[in-house]
């Protein structure tokens, strides 16, 4: 028996189809991988400024489809990718010399919190976020690396700080960064990425303004050696740290923090010191990053649309 379709139906498919077609192109522009032309400027901009303080000039990558509003930001020793969204930094970048630590030895610090008058009053974290919370305004880019006064009051900005566990902030991490110091004078140089992760859905917000990271990543890479290796540590009391490859981090957090690196360079791990605070968990299995496996929106659409022009064919007919 041949089956037939009255006009009716045909009708009834053909509008649910072209209803349905403006939702789905508005889901694969929202997932659309290709950064717009005025974000790719503004990059160019901040790496015309401070390129120097990233491996071989080049920005960290989001490797995540999310909703940060990144803004740039050039300062004295380092430059950071700042989040609207948590009114943190997602990153810090320094480029470490033996020369520029043997000066930061010398430079006494001086605290000197203050927020950040770049940014928009909308997404600035504000001192009084940080007022009265069980949280320390812990640095990404930390003040012991910088060599001049004026690299130190940079680094007090806001937009170089996240919430950290004062525990973490004034033992474990300490240390790491002193590890970080140690790499730089050993080996003439280093180039580091400080950032914070924010991992599950579960993620803390302190006064209802500014996102807790539940991890606090720092990265680093011995330029004489041809190796990096990342510190990954829980903001929390714990003292808990990891030692992972580049890859890790990025499946991790969603960021590819040296993207100029080699695949090969990216999985393996730099035995990193740890010094006697840090608490080492079993290093985790080498993987590359897992295969995109994200629903493919556009194809979607088109063969909607295909079967939308069938419709219309038939009704015609």
């Amino acid at each position: 028996m041949k089956a037939t379709v009255s006009a009716s139906s045909l009708t009834f498919i053909l509008g649910v189809l072209v209803s349905v077609v403006p939702i789905l192109q508005a889901a694969a522009k929202t997932n659309a991988a290709a950064p717009a032309a005025d974000l790719a400027m503004y990059r160019q901009k901040h790496l015309a400024q401070c390129g120097d303080s990233y491996l071989q000039r080049q920005t960290p990558q989001l490797t995540r489809k999310a909703d940060v509003e990144l803004f740039y930001l050039c300062f004295e020793g380092f430059a950071v990718g700042y989040s609207g969204v948590s009114r943190t930094a997602l990153w810090s970048a320094e480029h470490l010399t033996r020369a520029r630590i043997r000066s930061a030895q010398q430079l006494e610090r001086v605290n000197n919190f203050h927020e950040e008058s770049r940014l928009p009053d909308r997404v600035k974290a504000r001192l009084a976020d940080y007022k009265n919370t069980p949280y320390d305004r812990g640095h990404l880019s930390p003040n012991g690396d910088m060599a001049t006064p004026e690299q130190q009051y940079d680094s007090f900005s806001l937009a170089n700080i996240v919430p950290q566990n004062s525990t973490q902030n004034r033992t474990t991490w300490r240390n790491l960064e002193s590890q970080t110091r140690y790499l730089a004078i050993k080996y003439g140089e280093v180039y580091v990425v400080t950032g914070a992760a924010f991992e599950g859905s579960a993620v803390k917000q302190m006064r209802g303004r500014v996102l807790v990271p539940t991890h606090l990543f720092k990265a680093v890479y011995v330029p004489k050696l041809g190796q990096a290796g990342v510190y990954y540590a829980p903001n929390d009391d714990s003292q808990r740290v990891q030692i992972i490859s580049l890859n890790d981090l990025t499946r991790r957090s969603g960021l590819n923090v040296m993207p100029h690196l080699s695949p090969n360079v990216q999985a393996q791990v730099l035995n990193l010191p740890l010094g006697q605070d840090g608490k080492q968990d079993d290093k985790p299995t080498n993987r590359r990053p897992p295969n995109n496996t994200g629903f493919d929106w556009q194809l979607l659409v088109h063969l909607i649309s295909m079967i939308a022009d069938w419709v219309q064919s038939l009704l015609k007919s």
